[in-house]
């Protein structure tokens, strides 16, 4: 049986080492675009809060929709992270198996 896995192996073999590179640099990108937009959050946030004193209320709704983008930005890019992740565990298992 280990016979016929054998070819199946090498090619996961080869397909882990590309999963994990862009795994790995996509930790990198989503570190750092985590920060970047936490940044914009944090300014959106405020200038939300000085918006809605002036009573300016479109354009805090405006504020608040970019803000909500931001976060399904983080939030695609944490799933996504996690999504090549699996794909790497299950790689690992297929080749250990």
């Amino acid at each position: 049986m280990w016979l016929l896995k054998l070819p199946f192996k090498l090619v996961a073999i080869v397909l882990m080492l590309v999963v994990g590179t862009i795994g790995v640099l996509l930790k990198i990108v989503s570190g750092i675009s985590h920060v970047a937009l936490g940044l914009i959050m944090f300014l959106l946030f405020v200038g939300g809060v000085i918006t809605a004193f002036q009573g300016n209320w479109p354009l805090v709704g405006m504020v608040f929709a970019m803000e909500v983008i931001c976060f399904a930005a983080s939030l695609a890019a944490a799933i996504l992270v996690e999504v090549v992740d699996g794909i790497f565990g299950g790689l690992l298992e297929f080749i250990y198996s």
